[in-house]
């Protein structure tokens, strides 16, 4: 597996534990808190990983430009 496929499967683990421990506390919660409860496993476990993903995708994306001879070049004059 390459390195830039093993981000996105760590994160896909990580969100399969994220949603089974949501899982696991809806189960445990009163009927009268499920959405309080789902609503705090989401900020606390859900969001963060999202930002992980999002900010690994975008350095995976600045790192595949930087190999790319265009990537100090001006789009308009194609200039250094």
């Amino acid at each position: 597996m390459q390195n830039d496929e093993k981000w996105i499967e760590d994160a896909v683990k990580n969100f399969r534990n994220g949603c089974k421990e949501l899982q696991k506390e809806l189960s445990n919660a009163a009927d009268g808190t499920l959405l309080d409860v789902s609503d705090q496993q989401i900020m606390e476990k859900i969001e963060p990983l999202l930002k992980e993903v999002q900010q690994k995708a975008i350095q995976e994306a600045i790192e595949k430009s930087q190999g790319n001879s265009d990537y100090r070049r001006c789009n308009k004059c194609k200039k250094k």
